[in-house]
């Protein structure tokens, strides 16, 4: 028997390890063994958005799974890195990909436990963060999705100028990566401006980015700090590229391990030939089949598969939650009972 959905008083607000902050929800047990707890699924978002971005998707999710989604360091509710990485913040150093997979996969062990496998969900910038996760430290990944995003490491260059409908849909690739404090400077005070007007030019549905969430994300980016803590993974593009390179390189002529899944990986986070399934999204009216490029990230292609979201564009969890959900879940769920 299908379980109900899980009420939205059942989500909870929670601080991790490192100032991340999460919501959680889902995780209890059930009395039959075709509704029983699936492996978690670990979800992160991009930028201009928050956690919150998932919250018509985690009740769907956790009706099985317990569900854990974060906001990027820096971004929305989260601590920015720390004071360490701060001399690196105008390149972008304390922000790429590499750095900030460090610090989430610290905060989500410890909350989950060291041995515990997930599923692990990224869109946007939190799908560059996912497939750094993958190269680094694949050992807890049961599967990796990546939605709808330009991957650091995976497209080619853009050619300059590019075309203006590709200007009107990637133009965040030049102008947050300017140096501070320009871009800074020209959004403070217009942070809800800069917000509707991305939400409205990249969605086949804005109308589904509600009012409400326009609020909470609006507010979210104009608090101290929070527009150049986002155009940080901008600055740092060019670092998360090299890092993808050099796990690349490392990748190169060596086999993976026995088990099927992955391989271990260092200290230093440069793993060894990846064997982690991998689902793409791509909205149709935006990244849409271009996201297969992702696929590449693993040496698993049996499991891997790319899926089109109908009718959608960039923001694929408020525009089409229920169809994005079900493709998640019928692609983890399908993991889920090979280990059983």
């Amino acid at each position: 028997m299908a379980q109900a959905l899980l009420p939205l008083s059942r989500i909870e607000t929670k601080v991790l390890s490192n100032g991340i902050h999460a919501l959680v929800a889902g995780g209890a047990s059930t009395s039959s063994a075709a509704d029983s707890p699936g492996a978690p699924i670990v979800c992160m978002a991009g930028w201009p958005q928050t956690k919150e971005a998932y919250a018509e998707m985690v009740p769907l999710l956790a009706r099985r799974h317990r569900v854990l989604v974060l906001d990027l360091p820096g971004l929305g509710a989260s601590a920015a890195p720390g004071d360490q990485q701060q001399q690196q913040q105008q390149q972008g150093g304390g922000y790429s990909t590499g750095a900030i997979s460090s610090i989430l996969r610290s905060a989500v062990g410890a909350e989950l436990g060291g041995g515990c496998a997930y599923h692990l969900v990224g869109h946007d910038v939190g799908a560059w963060v996912a497939a750094a996760w993958l190269r680094r430290f694949p050992s807890s990944l049961l599967s990796v999705t990546l939605m709808d995003s330009i991957v650091p490491g995976t497209f080619p260059a853009l050619a300059f100028p590019p075309p203006d409908d590709v200007n009107r849909r990637l133009f965040q690739f030049s102008f947050n990566r300017l140096p501070p404090p320009l871009p800074e400077t020209l959004v403070q005070g217009k942070e809800r401006e800069l917000l509707d007007w991305l939400f409205d030019a990249k969605a086949a549905h804005p109308e589904r980015i509600t009012r409400a969430s326009r609020d909470l994300y609006a507010a979210a980016y104009a608090r101290p700090g929070a527009m150049a803590n986002g155009f940080s993974y901008y600055r740092a593009f060019d670092e998360s590229v090299r890092q993808h390179e050099l796990a690349s390189e490392a990748n190169d002529g060596v086999s993976g391990g026995g088990d099927g899944s992955s391989s271990s990986s260092s200290d230093d986070g440069v793993a060894v030939s990846v064997h982690v399934p991998i689902l793409a999204i791509g909205g149709e009216q935006a990244t849409g089949k271009t996201m297969e490029r992702v696929l590449a990230l693993s040496a698993e292609k049996k499991r891997s598969k790319l899926v089109i979201i109908p009718d959608c564009g960039h923001y694929v969890m408020e525009e089409q939650p229920e169809a994005t959900a079900a493709e998640i879940l019928m692609f983890v769920d399908a993991i889920d009972d090979e280990k059983k």
